[in-house]
Order: structure tokens, then C-alpha cells, then sequence
């Protein structure tokens, strides 16, 4: 199983199984992604948080990633994408991006409901520590683009920070 978790209006193609809380992004399975079914403990291969993370608090994103390392399968791996704020702050002090850009970065592009908005920032210190406490991961490290899933449609911009989490067999 291959989950797209928070999948809103970035859906992945078949085989993968996206998830959202929103009805409006017709997921394949309509669910609260920090509560997933319990049938699917150790099933995944792959999971996906694609600027998903930053729309949880400074309690439910760990707990998230958690409930991901619950569902991945031995040897499965977690990626994680998320706009990296030390980087969004550099480049605005230096006046490479204006407030709207950092703004939307930060905050989060609100599009009507309050699942839009970002609770929680995330650096590269934060959500490496954040990755180790939820789990006895063998790797936690930045994610490796040439490893992308094929279709997944990621971001690959100089803002996002992406890291990759893989279970032990």
C-alpha cells in the first residue's frame, strides 16, 4: 500500500491510496489522516506527507508521524515535505521574497477552511528530532530526489524541506 496522506488537491495517481479530511478533494478514503484505521497497521510501503505536516499543532504533527510509523510496513519509508522556515526567513530578510510569498509560506494559502492554515513551522533541526522521537527508525535524512516516486508530482523548490524516515526490516 502506498498512502498519500493529506492528499487535498495534489491527489496521486493509482496504485497510490490518497487520504484527506476533506470532502471537497474526492479522496479515495475521506478520514481524520492523525486517526488512520487500525486494519492498516504495518501495511504501507510508502507514506507521504506532502505540505501536510505544517497544517498540524506543535502536538499533532509528532503525533502524526507516530500514526505514519504505526502504518508503515518493516522497511517502509516516510516521506516528509514541508516549507523549511529558516530558509523561507533567510532569503525574506535578504529581500529575495516579499511578504506575500513568506506570508503564505508561513501561514498557509487559506483557501475557505481552517485545515488550510499552518499551526506549526518546521526546520531542518526540528523535524530531524521530530522523525527520531516518533519511531525506532533505522535512517532519518534528507530526502533524496532521485529516489522520487514515479508520478508523485513533488516539490522540488528551494523552499521545501524534505526528509525521508525508513522503518527497519
Amino acid at each position: 500500500m502506498k498512502l498519500n496522506l493529506g492528499s487535498g488537491q495534489r491527489p496521486f495517481p493509482a496504485p497510490w491510496v490518497n487520504v484527506d479530511c476533506q470532502e471537497r478533494w474526492k479522496p479515495d478514503v475521506l478520514c481524520d489522516i492523525s486517526s488512520l484505521p487500525q486494519n492498516w497497521t504495518g501495511r504501507a510501503d510508502v507514506v507521504v506527507l506532502h505540505q501536510v505536516l505544517e497544517h498540524f499543532d506543535c502536538t499533532g504533527g509528532p503525533a502524526l508521524l507516530k500514526e505514519c510509523w504505526r502504518v508503515l510496513a518493516p522497511g517502509g519509508r516516510l516521506l516528509v515535505f514541508v516549507p523549511d522556515q529558516v530558509a523561507l526567513a533567510r532569503r525574506w530578510l535578504e529581500g529575495g521574497i516579499d511578504d506575500y510569498l513568506y506570508n503564505v509560506n508561513t501561514y498557509g494559502a487559506y483557501m475557505g477552511d481552517e485545515a488550510d492554515r499552518h499551526r506549526w513551522g518546521w526546520c531542518y533541526r526540528s523535524l530531524h528530532t521530530a522523525l527520531q522521537n516518533s519511531g525506532d527508525w533505522k535512517s532519518v535524512r534528507r530526502f533524496n530526489w532521485e529516489d522520487t516516486p514515479p508520478a508523485a508530482g513533488l516539490a522540488k523548490d528551494w523552499w521545501v524541506l524534505a526528509m525521508e524516515a525508513v522503518k527497519p526490516t
